[in-house]
């Protein structure tokens, strides 16, 4: 089974199926405090492509070890991620990635590039950024995603949780083009 990065990761779910988990499965870490703006020109002026640029604040690609509660590691390589945010407060999530579960420290041999598409609403509130997936098979009622966007950045912190040990991971993007 796939491992996502940005997905809650438990011994129960193990990782729903990769990267995607991101947008369903993720626990958000604290975001920025927001500020007062009207929300529908906030909608509106910041609608566009957002280009993931750093993840922990490395460029990507990005390869990330998340200790699993058997003892092995979830290996993952970030290589590009987007989000489309339009005007009409809908948003497109999508990751290239690859992933592999092995033993700590151990040599990975990249399975194929896996790829992954979330769809959902957001909602805004000055510069906090509130995603909520749309329900899936999978996940019923998904956990939203709380970030900051400020002119044309958008930040996405989140806590991945395996066991009683938490690892923190932070998504950078920029917005590369108007909707």
């Amino acid at each position: 089974m796939y491992i996502s990065p940005l997905s809650r990761i438990s011994s129960s779910t193990m990782l729903l199926r990769t990267l995607a988990g991101a947008f369903a499965l993720l626990a958000p870490a604290a975001a920025a405090p927001a500020t007062a703006t009207s929300s529908a020109t906030s909608a509106v002026d910041q609608s566009g492509l957002y280009v993931a640029t750093k993840l922990n604040y490395h460029p990507l690609p990005r390869i990330e070890r998340v200790p699993s509660q058997d003892g092995w590691e979830h290996w993952f390589k970030l290589e590009e991620a987007n989000i489309t945010l339009r005007p009409d407060r809908r948003f497109i999530a999508s990751f290239r990635y690859y992933r592999q579960h092995v033993r700590p420290r151990a040599a990975v041999s990249p399975g194929p590039l896996l790829n992954e598409t979330y769809k959902g609403k957001y909602s805004m509130s000055g510069t906090k950024i509130t995603f909520t997936p749309d329900k899936t098979k999978e996940k019923r009622a998904p956990k939203q995603i709380i970030g900051t966007i400020a002119n044309s950045l958008l930040t996405i912190p989140y806590i991945v949780a395996e066991g009683q040990s938490n690892h923190p991971l932070r998504l950078d993007l920029r917005r590369e083009g108007n909707w």
